[in-house]
């Protein structure tokens, strides 16, 4: 149904570079988390998670060079900056967003085969349509944990929770998610027999159609 994501191909001289200044590895960085962030965003403030992707990836730029971890670390500094940022537009009811002036922004446009990078997201983008449908704070959890893949403890901190209540959200927002696949199945199966129904109903009618107008 999604898969988790796996660790970036030599992370730790990507970041380096992009610490330095150098706009490929920046690029290459934000192409590497942007998709589940906007995923993340997505469930959260839907109707504008693209403008305020942008403006994380923003600050993102801007305190990089202070950043010290690990690819693990950088994905939960990521989040917690756009938790933040989420914050903050809600709580201000704001509807704008920094521009981008930045030119390493210009090279994020992906390079990768655009047809096999959507064959690759599309179950992940079905998957989180559903997550939407949770409660927001099993929405947030399941997104966290299971998608993006960060352990109890990085989500906990997150979401400024203990690891046992992240661990209850995920418990009861997966098994949301498996009841609602369930009554998918069962819907898609129902609409899989209607035709045949249909036609079976049609074929029993036609002869007395016809002996109707016969007597008429």
């Amino acid at each position: 149904m999604w898969r988790r994501v796996g660790q970036m191909l030599d992370f730790n001289g990507t970041l380096t570079a992009a610490q330095r200044g150098d706009e490929e590895a920046f690029a290459r960085l934000w192409r590497e988390f942007h998709p589940g962030l906007l995923r993340y965003l997505r469930i959260k403030a839907a109707p504008v998670a693209e403008d305020l992707a942008a403006d994380i990836w923003v600050r993102v730029l801007r305190a990089l060079p202070g950043f010290v971890g690990d690819e693990s670390g950088f994905r939960g500094w990521l989040y917690t900056t756009a938790r933040n940022r989420l914050t903050d537009w809600y709580r201000s009811g704001e509807r704008r967003t920094e521009v981008i002036e930045h030119s390493s922004l210009v090279l994020l446009a992906s390079v990768n085969d655009v047809e096999a990078e959507a064959a690759e997201h599309s179950s992940t983008d079905e998957a989180v349509a559903l997550i939407g449908e949770l409660p927001p704070d099993q929405a947030e959890a399941v997104m966290l944990r299971i998608v993006v893949g960060m352990d109890v403890a990085r989500v906990a901190d997150i979401m400024g929770r203990t690891p046992g209540s992240v661990r209850v959200l995920c418990h009861r927002g997966l098994r949301r998610l498996e009841q609602r696949l369930l009554q998918l199945q069962v819907g898609s199966a129902v609409a899989d027999d209607a035709p045949a129904a249909v036609t079976r109903g049609n074929s029993a009618t036609v002869p007395e159609r016809e002996g109707q107008r016969l007597h008429a």
